[in-house]
């Protein structure tokens, strides 16, 4: 027997000694403490919590059943299990369960590890790779359009966990559509793209009024004083659904001029243009317009357009009645002015022609593009150089456009393969640019480019290369490439460095690319792109449009980005004296004083009833149904998103909730809902759930602020609002605000619940049990520092965590 042999043989029976004690100390000490105090609930009989005991695996090594152990701890921990109710487990009982569950685990995540990967594949979300060109190629790819690639799915609201992410044949069409898209653009492989200028007049934006209209306005001479008028809730066509052809030649950057006047009603708000791509599916720019009718003004927007024809619709984007009901074929008389308008024609003003709705006046669109610095493209020139080009320099091209493009050193054999690509291709009678153009479309291609790296086939690694913590600390901060100051450091093996990963975190931020952290980070953390899923109904809600919804999400990036900038504290996120606003959502919370469409720090008042994440309309909405508040699902969102509880699904069959007959008082969700804690199927949940969602009755489904609720159902007054609770460990609280001040009591459980949600969007994966330690250790790092955000993120980069593969 060898050497090797010998020693698996020694492990193997030191393993199966170490199990059989452990089953030893399962029958002396967990079974009987799971008999006498847990599988009344978590048997054979019920299960209360989708969780069973008497039969749960000891396995250790499998990740599911190791969840269910960890989640077993946790509730004697918190002292969740056994019920309050029930007699309490003696302390000593509980430790020994305790630390031999632990002990499992430890040993089970070990075993894991042993076995592990060698090398970890992490792709590239769609955001990432849109990313990812931009900052390679200088291009823009709309990934998000209709031609595009899909959503990427998420878990919990994050959408770069590596299990999640998956690689269809169609997103290999995609990738190699995009690809080749983006390199057509950024190369100069044909003749340089012609200059154009597309004018739209008021007669073909209103094309049924044809050309004999414009002929005789023409002859009259004021065809230059025909304007096109668009209604609230309608386009310029004044047909719904309608819009314009526009044909682009090349890809590229487009400039939208547009001269127009914008009137509205004394105190209402302004006419809203949007310019809006129907076949992509994309805004193309969008602004208010408040400009009197004898003084427009020229707005310019800049865009990106893919060849082809698009369908345009110019909108007036406020919401109004349908305007289906609003038209008739006599409408369709040009505008000159208001004083010439036709009694028959729809009026837009009262009799001392003052706005009745808020209205634009379209004098015209210039379409202008492809806006470039230069020809061949500042791109073409990097990767190629300047002058003559041989097959001598396919190597040097394909070595250093592969570096870049994989965030690492290549192989000799990696550009072999590359360069015989170009190498082929030039023989069969491409241009020296074509042939090298399909190697670097197969670079594009290639999974060393489209997933992020980790480990090496030969050897089994638990920490990152310095190439691999390059990739890793840019697409946590940029969601983007490496630059070429982290590829050195990496290259010069000091990017690992305590220091060097603080100076770096630093600078990342600062710089523009660092806004998509601030973007991002929150949007996944808070979950936001359930914002708009349930639309809320236009007759309830008829204020609510597209530019409140989007409001509403800025002010919850906006804050998150003010707390980072400013060197806040991470407490400002339970509750603050301040937010961030623009005028449209300032309209909406009813606070005064605040103008434009940037995002403002707005100070707070008592009487706005508004402070930190929770009582911002964003997050009040993602958890309604578009009719009325959920306060059931507030309290799931809460727990998940800034607790970082996990929440067990409902049992089946859970009857809906009850609506009260015409002739009987109309009856608040909140009392409807009683009958959750009086269930016991229901009430171990939900008493932990439901105060956390009541805690915001005095809030709507848009996230208004009511001391009223308005019922639909029943008869007789609207009951009123009560926004009082008790949490499951007894706390009581008033309203939204006194439960804010509780969960600043708890700062120290939200910074643990922050500093998990950080790791598992920077590691594209799901916090483990084995992670608990290094996770400890930077939130006590964190609340030395006074739980400041921006030294919660040096410290996280810095751990033994963050470079940790």
């Amino acid at each position: 027997m060898n050497l090797r042999t010998q020693l698996l043989t020694m492990l193997s029976i030191a393993a199966g000694a170490a199990q059989a004690r452990a089953n030893v100390d399962f029958g002396k000490t967990v079974k009987p403490f799971f008999a006498h105090h847990c599988t009344k609930c978590h048997g054979e009989a019920k299960q209360k919590g989708d969780l069973r005991l008497d039969n749960l695996p000891l396995d250790f090594t499998g990740s599911v059943t190791s969840t269910h152990w960890s989640d077993v701890i946790d509730r004697i921990n918190a002292g969740d299990m056994p019920p309050a109710k029930e007699p309490r487990p003696a302390g000593s009982d509980a430790a020994k369960v305790v630390d031999w569950i632990a002990t499992q685990l430890a040993e089970g995540e070990s075993a894991r590890h042993a076995a592990a990967e060698r090398v970890s594949f992490h792709k590239l979300t769609r955001d990432e790779y849109t990313n990812t060109i931009r900052d390679l190629l200088g291009v823009t790819y709309d990934a998000r359009d209709t031609t595009g690639m899909s959503d990427d799915p998420d878990w919990l609201g994050f959408e770069r966990i590596g299990s999640v992410l998956s690689l269809s044949p169609s997103h290999v069409e995609k990738y190699l559509s995009a690809a080749d898209t983006a390199l057509a653009e950024a190369l100069a492989v044909h003749a340089e793209p012609r200059h154009q200028v597309i004018h739209w007049n008021a007669f073909k934006m209103r094309k049924h009024w044809g050309n004999v209209q414009e002929k005789y306005y023409t002859e009259r001479g004021n065809a230059d004083q025909v304007r096109v008028d668009i209604v609230p809730n309608n386009n310029s066509s004044s047909t719904p659904g309608e819009g314009q052809a526009l044909e682009i030649k090349a890809t590229g950057d487009y400039l939208i001029h547009i001269k127009v006047s914008g009137l509205h009603p004394k105190g209402g708000r302004p006419p809203r243009l949007q310019v809006f791509a129907s076949d992509l599916d994309r805004i193309l720019g969008e602004q208010d317009v408040d400009a009197p009718e004898d003084q427009p003004t020229v707005l310019e927007f800049r865009c990106h357009l893919p060849e082809g024809t698009h369908i345009i619709r110019i909108m007036n984007a406020v919401p109004g009645p349908e305007p289906t009901a609003r038209f008739s074929r006599s409408y369709e008389v040009p505008y000159s002015n208001l004083r010439t308008r036709q009694p028959w024609q729809m009026k837009l003003t009262d009799e001392d022609y003052k706005p009745s709705w808020p209205f634009l006046l379209v004098d015209y669109v210039d379409w202008e593009g492809p806006m470039m610095e230069s020809w061949p493209t500042p791109v073409h020139r990097e990767i190629f150089g300047e002058g003559h080009h041989d097959t001598a320099q396919i190597h040097d091209i394909v070595a250093r456009f592969a570096e870049r493009a994989f965030r690492r050193p290549v192989k000799e054999e990696e550009i072999t393969t590359f360069t015989q690509l170009a190498e082929q291709e030039i023989k069969g009678g491409k241009t020296f640019e074509m042939g090298m153009k399909t190697a670097l479309l197969a670079i594009l291609c290639s999974q060393d480019f489209l997933y992020l790296v980790e480990g090496t086939p030969d050897k089994v690694t638990t920490t990152l290369t310095d190439y691999e913590l390059a990739s890793r600390l840019s697409y946590f901060l940029w969601s983007s490439l490496p630059d070429a100051r982290l590829i050195e450091l990496a290259r010069t093996g000091k990017l690992h460095e305590a220091e060097t990963l603080r100076a770096e975190t630093r600078r990342m931020l600062a710089d523009a690319r660092g806004a998509a952290f601030s973007d991002e980070f929150p949007r996944q953390w808070l979950q936001l792109r359930r914002v708009g899923m349930f639309a809320p109904d236009k007759t309830l809600y008829p204020e609510y449009d597209d530019y409140l919804e989007h409001s509403m999400i800025l002010e919850c990036t906006s804050f998150f980005r003010e707390v980072l900038t400013k060197h806040l504290t991470l407490r400002e996120f339970l509750d603050s004296d301040w937010t961030m606003l623009n005028q449209r959502l300032a309209a909406h919370y009813g606070i005064p004083g605040v103008t434009g469409e940037a995002m403002h720090h707005v100070e707070l008042k008592p009487e706005d009833h508004r402070g930190g994440l929770l009582t911002q309309a964003a997050l009040l909405s993602l958890t309604s149904d578009g009719t009325r508040h959920r306060p059931v699902h507030r309290g799931r969102w809460l727990m998940e998103s800034i607790l970082g509880k996990p929440v067990p699904p409902p049992p089946a069959n859970v009857p809906a909730i009850k609506t009260a007959e015409k002739t009987q008082p109309k009856t608040s969700l909140r009392d409807k809902l009683a009958a959750h804690t009086t269930d016991p199927t229901c009430a171990a949940c939900h008493v932990k759930i439901d105060p956390l969602g009541l805690a915001f009755e005095n809030y709507d489904a848009i996230g208004r602020w009511r001391t009223v609720e308005n019922v639909t159902d029943g008869a007789g007054k609207n009951p009123s609002v009560d926004a009082s609770g008790e949490l499951s460990d007894g706390r009581k609280f008033t309203d939204a605000k006194a439960f804010r001040g509780i969960l600043l009591q708890d700062t120290d459980k939200f910074a643990a619940a922050l500093t998990e949600k950080l790791a598992t969007f920077a590691m594209r994966r799901v916090m483990t049990y084995s992670d608990r330690a290094d996770l400890q250790r930077i939130v006590s790092q964190s609340k030395a520092d006074h739980y400041q955000l921006d030294t919660l993120l040096e410290t996280f980069v810095t751990s033994d965590l963050f470079r940790k593969r």
